[in-house]
């Protein structure tokens, strides 16, 4: 009877895990005035950047929605901005679990 327990105990686990594990959506606003052409988001304290989320570049005041489906149960991301002219910006730290919208600015 104990190892029944046990197991359906690790069974609830098993499936509770991947319900805490969700995407995020939000919209990034370019509020500089060059445009933006890539955008990489990174759980904080990785030491690379992810892949590149932005699926076409958003000229100066313009919205792009975008996904952060990394399967991570987490709101602490670094974000690192890519523009047309070679420059880049980087925001460390960013709750995006608070927001709807995150602004790329100067």
């Amino acid at each position: 009877m104990k190892l029944f327990a046990t197991a359906a105990v690790a069974a609830a686990l098993l499936f509770a895990t991947p319900a805490l594990a969700e995407d995020l959506h939000i919209t990034i606003k370019n509020n500089t005035s060059t445009d933006l052409t890539e955008l990489y988001v990174s759980h904080v304290g990785t030491n690379s950047w992810e892949e590149n989320i932005l699926s076409d570049s958003a000229e100066p005041g313009a919205s792009q929605p975008v996904d952060i489906e990394d399967g991570r149960s987490t709101c602490e991301y670094d974000i690192k901005a890519v523009f047309s002219d070679g420059g880049t910006a980087e925001f460390r730290n960013q709750n995006l679990c608070e927001t709807t919208t995150f602004s790329v600015h100067d």
